[in-house]
Formats: structure tokens, sequence, C-alpha cells
């Protein structure tokens, strides 16, 4: 149990940092003097092109950040889903230092890079009368809470701490209980298990384990891939609808609870289409 607690405390060391930043970033914005030129960069075209690529990186902190975005109206729909289509949380690296090709880790970075920016430019255009960023400018209190601080230090430092701090406590607990869980109750040779029994059902399988917001099920999919269970269409299905941690954040704020589910079932559907056009690919060419 304790390194699971380890393991989820670790997670929240890692995106810590990207919490805190995007903290300061909403104070700068709440408290620019041109906030209708933030807005058109925000939401511009080019939103979900530059989410999608940023999210190649192989770290979750991105995923956190893009959610706290999307939580204040600062980002689109579809620039968040880009984000999240994009990243693979700790998959990457774990593919590249355990032996998998390295033409196959970029396939499918790139794969996912352009799957990415095409669907959250789409969900943008479609969505584009219902979901409008906006950056408050009518009021220069915090966006989070609306609170006021006239000095800097407060306003640009220890009011963003504090913020940060809170999300920290409550990914590191959520983490923890979603990692004990997968440890001790449904167990991860079991997931290996079900996903090697149903090869053709593999690309709707795999985003369900892709959709546990923890690292360890970009892992998992990773080492199932490394393995030989898991499909190169099963893991970039996997891959394409995990968010890691990012999809938590999402869940803790009123704002966007509701729509939440509708994000999750958005990811699981773009992922499942993505594998099985890889898998159908792969049977033409091969």
């Amino acid at each position: 149990m304790w390194d699971v607690l380890l393991d989820a405390a670790i997670d929240g060391a890692k995106i810590f940092p990207f919490i805190f930043l995007i903290y300061i970033l909403m104070e700068i914005i709440e408290h620019a003097k041109s906030k209708e030129n933030i807005e058109r960069i925000l939401s511009g075209p080019f939103a979900p092109t530059v989410a999608g690529v940023l999210g190649a990186v192989p770290e979750c902190g991105f995923a956190v950040m893009c959610s706290k975005l999307y939580d204040k109206g600062l980002i689109k729909i579809g620039t968040l889903i880009a984000a999240f289509v994009s990243i693979s949380d700790e998959g990457v690296i774990i593919l590249l230092t355990d032996g998998a090709k390295v033409s196959d880790v970029i396939l499918l970075i790139v794969i996912k890079i352009v799957y990415a920016v095409i669907a959250g430019t789409a969900i943008n255009a479609l969505l584009s009368k219902k979901d409008a960023v906006h950056v408050c400018p009518e009021t220069d209190d915090c966006i989070e809470c609306g609170e006021h601080h006239e000095k800097g230090f407060d306003k640009y430092f220890l009011h963003p701490l504090k913020h940060a701090v809170i999300i920290l406590v409550y990914v590191v607990i959520i983490n923890f209980a979603l990692g004990a869980a997968i440890k001790y109750l449904i167990g991860e040779e079991n997931i290996k298990e079900l996903m090697d029994n149903s090869m053709a059902l593999q690309p709707v399988i795999a985003p369900l384990v892709g959709l546990i917001p923890n690292c360890g099920s970009s892992i998992i999919l990773s080492e199932a891939y490394l393995s030989g269970i898991l499909s190169f269409s099963g893991l970039i299905a996997g891959l394409a609808a995990n968010a890691g941690i990012g999809a938590l954040i999402l869940f803790r704020s009123k704002n966007t609870v509701k729509k939440a589910f509708m994000i999750i079932g958005l990811m699981y559907v773009l992922g499942a289409v993505l594998g099985y056009a890889v898998m159908g690919v792969a049977a033409i060419i091969g």
C-alpha cells in the first residue's frame, strides 16, 4: 500500500509545477489590459494545433493545465480534446526505455498529433457558437475564487500557491484511491489478460483502460504492447483516450463536472475509431 501512496505522491510532485504555473497565468490573464487579444489567441483556429503538438510531450502536467484553462472558460472544448488525444502520459517513456522500435513510437506520436488536431479543430467548428472563450473583462478578481489581492506578491505567488496546493492534495488522494483499486481490486494482470483474449475487440477495450485517470493506465497499455499482448491498433486506441490525471480536474469543478462525462465519452469514441482505423489500414497494407 505504501508503494501506491508513494506513486501517487510522485505523480502529484510531477504536476505541481504545472498547476502552480497555470494559476499564475490565470492571474496574469485576469489582470491583463488587453483581454480581448488574449481571447482571440486562446480561441483562434490554431489553438487545437498548438494543444495537439504540445500534448505530445510525454508529461501529464500539460493535461492538467488544459483542464484548468477549460474549467475557467479560457479554451474551447475542441482545444481540450486535442490536448487529451495527443497526450500519452508516461506511455511514450515506457516504450522508448523498454525496447520498442523508435520508428513505431514516432509513428504513434505523429498519428496521434494529426488525429488530435483534426478532431479538436472539427469539434471547435461544430460548437463555435455554444463554446465561446471568455476572459472575464469586467472584473479584476481571481478567476478561481473571486478574491481580490492588491499586492503583487500575494496576487502572483501566494494566491496561486494556495490554489495549487489544494489541487495537489485532491490529485494525490484520488490518484492513490485509483492506484489502490487497480493494484488490489482489479489487478494489472487481469486487465492485460482481458486485452490478450480479445484481440479483435482491443480498440474498444483498450480505451476503457486509457480512460482511467491515473498514470498507471498508460503504463499498463505500454507494457501490454511490449509483451505482445496488445496490438499497435489497441495501443494507439488506448493512449488516444488517455489524458492521465488531467481528467480528474474536470470532475473537481462544478463548472465542468457535467461536461466531464461528455468529454470522457467523446474520448472513448475517438480512441476506438482511431484504433479500428489503424487496424483497417494495417490489414490492407499487410
